[in-house]
């Protein structure tokens, strides 16, 4: 039988490869497999820790596999002319539900000669609370071995594999469409604001000419089409990255839209917050 073991890199990930080799003995014969997609929107230190998550796969018996989409995040949102939202959830489906499938039937691996694992725990949030030790996954049996851990029992197992605990989620997709706190803002690396402005201005130069050309009522050629549309910013609520991140460094009530920027210059970051 084949095992595919779905990684991330982060906690929950090395967590369930530590507890895979702790009950190898339940599967003799099995043949386990670590499967890692890299959607191209890692954090830059994400690649060097996955190349020691991959060596350590390896160092005990499971193979290591980093399955690559067609398009990269980047790629993609040019190509669609959008960032992905919370209604248009399009990133999963294409940067790691249609790799994953492809590459498994290109590799012959189907239901009947394999099962998959993955890191899901039921402590991670109210939805995945619902989730059991067994499941069913596009027609293939599920196994979720860490799912009734929590952290504490979670951090043991990571600590057993000589990584170190991370304090943060997987940066597989950094950030995630989601992070749009003002912590998680206050968190984004300067060289990663201006790539993500970057695209700002691409998708907006794209659907705003898309808009104009089609005499949409809806084209305002002053709306930014973000990465995190929020009312924090006022008017359109599209202020773009560059004004999220000043409006996450701001205290409480004391954001301006369009106010000087408020990094130091030496160091990233708002002081006297």
């Amino acid at each position: 039988m084949n095992n595919l073991v779905s990684i991330s890199g982060g906690n929950d990930s090395i967590a369930m490869l530590q507890w895979v080799i702790e009950n190898r003995q339940h599967f003799p014969e099995d043949r386990f497999v670590a499967t890692y997609i890299n959607t191209g929107w890692a954090v830059s230190w994400w690649a060097e820790r996955m190349v020691k998550v991959g060596e350590f796969c390896e160092e005990n018996d499971i193979e290591y596999v980093e399955i690559k989409p067609d398009l990269g995040f980047e790629d993609l949102v040019r190509k669609k002319g959008g960032f992905p939202n919370k209604i248009h959830k399009w990133c999963t489906q294409e940067l790691k539900v249609k790799p994953s499938i492809k590459w498994r039937k290109e590799n012959k691996l189907t239901p009947k000669n394999t099962i998959l694992f993955t890191g899901v725990r039921a402590d991670e949030s109210i939805r995945r609370s619902k989730y059991t030790s067994t499941d069913e996954r596009e027609g293939y049996d599920v196994i979720n071995p860490i799912v009734y851990l929590n952290d504490e029992q979670r951090n043991e197992l990571v600590l057993k594999t000589g990584f170190d605990v991370l304090p943060t989620r997987s940066s597989e997709c950094h950030p995630c469409i989601y992070e749009a706190s003002k912590t998680k803002l206050r968190n984004i690396e300067e060289d990663r604001i201006e790539l993500i402005h970057n695209i700002e201005l691409d998708v907006t130069d794209y659907q705003n000419a898309r808009r104009k050309m089609q005499k949409n009522p809806k084209y305002n050629p002053d709306e930014i089409f973000t990465m995190f549309p929020s009312a924090n910013l006022g008017g359109n609520g599209k202020g773009g990255i560059k004004e999220q991140v000043k409006w996450a460094n701001s205290a409480r009530g004391k954001y301006m839209l369009g106010q000087d920027d408020m990094f130091c210059d030496e160091q990233f970051g708002y002081c006297g917050d």
